[in-house]
């Protein structure tokens, strides 16, 4: 029965992605949280939903969950998840701000993707850092709920975050920023005096014959030293130059021709 279940599920979103109408598809209502694999109990998409009812009204933004058995034809998640977007409504208000996370299980591909306010509050970086520090660990190890359970928590904090005017961003998380101040350190300090260590231990080995010398009788000629000819010889400059700073950038979002930002892939 679970499995006709599942194929009838397919056969309708086939339908909805290849047959229905635009205007038809629009009007069918979906929930935030919609599973049509069947990877999460009634009781943990409940609790998804109601959670993600919860952000997306108190930022005015839509987050959204998006689970397929399997996509119809080779356009990708991307396209799919825009399109599921679009054709379903999501969005909240007049410019239809949102988040969504789509997978389709048959060959485990994912897509985050944002839209309206979305790509304010929703970064690339931001993306980046969601997807590869936090959710996809987690859906690679099969932990669905526990997956989407985070998804929940990181967009409701980027949402809070933008909705205060400081969108998350690589020049405001602290972990890129200790990484950074890190990697300059060791640039600038740690690794010069490796190599600067290293070559003296090579050049030290090499004078094991060598003792000191108390006077300096072996380097002057019979009769004395005397100069015959003297000349000033410009040997080095000295050049400072002065560093022009160009403005940081915040990062920002890229979108694409129909608004949309995002990223896709498998996991």
């Amino acid at each position: 029965m679970k499995k006709m279940n599942k194929l009838l599920i397919s056969l309708v979103l086939i339908l909805i992605f290849t047959v229905i109408p635009t205007s038809t598809a629009a009007t069918i209502e979906f929930d935030l949280v919609e599973d049509f694999a069947g990877i999460l109990s009634q009781e943990e998409r409940d609790a998804l939903q109601r959670r993600a009812e919860g952000i997306s009204s108190r930022y005015r933004c839509d987050v959204i969950i998006f689970v397929i058995d399997d996509m119809t034809d080779n356009d990708g998640a991307y396209i799919w998840a825009r399109h599921a977007y679009e054709e379903f409504n999501f969005g909240y208000g007049d410019e239809k701000s949102g988040l969504m996370l789509f997978l389709s299980m048959a060959e485990r591909d994912y897509a985050l993707i944002a839209y309206g306010f979305g790509n304010t509050a929703f970064t690339d970086y931001g993306k980046d850092v969601m997807l590869d520090n936090h959710i996809l660990p987690l859906l690679r190890s099969n932990k669905y709920n526990d997956a989407f359970s985070v998804y929940l928590d990181k967009a409701e904090e980027y949402l809070a975050m933008a909705r205060d005017g400081t969108p998350f961003d690589r020049h405001n998380d602290p972990n890129a920023t200790d990484t950074s101040f890190m990697i300059k350190l060791a640039a600038t300090i740690i690794i010069p005096l490796l190599i600067a260590l290293i070559v003296c231990s090579i050049w030290k080995s090499q004078m094991k014959t060598a003792v000191p010398a108390r006077t300096a009788c072996n380097y002057i000629p019979e009769g004395g030293f005397q100069l015959t000819n003297q000349a000033d010889t410009f040997l080095y400059q000295t050049v400072i130059r002065t560093k022009i700073e160009k403005s940081s950038s915040s990062g920002g979002t890229t979108t694409d021709s129909r608004g949309f930002s995002g990223r896709s892939g498998k996991f």
